[in-house]
């Protein structure tokens, strides 16, 4: 019985996810104008959140079309789809943000012809690196 046991959960420690931080950020310094542009990207959730000077964070797929239609869930709130164009994008925003802070873990998707492409990572510590940048 014991080594079944044992057996068991070996066996759900191996299908589990293996979910680890991965955030990283990066900042730059307009020479020009020393305003800066910090992000924070997770390869695992395949976005990176940015911030241009004093503005509020927007969110970026890294795909090489302008039309992706980035989809994000955080935990399982409902799926918020990100527009393509401005007004969409700030709405959809509104709704983001504040699950950022009490989220724990994000799922994405988004078209990167000729792939479709979906990310899923913990939310770790992105609210407190969003804050610092």
């Amino acid at each position: 019985m014991k080594s079944f046991a044992t057996t068991f959960s070996l066996l759900l420690l191996i299908s589990a996810p293996a979910f680890s931080c991965d955030w990283k950020v990066s900042k730059t310094t307009d020479q020009m104008t020393d305003v800066v542009t910090c992000a924070v990207t997770s390869g695992k959730a395949k976005v990176s959140f940015y911030r241009h000077g004093t503005d509020r964070p927007n969110v970026y797929d890294g795909s090489t079309y302008s039309e992706s239609n980035l989809r994000i869930r955080i935990d399982d709130n409902k799926m918020i789809s990100m527009g393509d164009n401005a007004y969409t994008r700030q709405k959809a925003l509104d709704e983001l943000l504040p699950q950022l802070k009490s989220g724990t873990r994000i799922r994405t998707s988004f078209n990167d012809y000729p792939e479709y492409k979906e990310g899923d990572a913990p939310l770790c510590n992105l609210q407190k690196l969003l804050d610092a940048c």
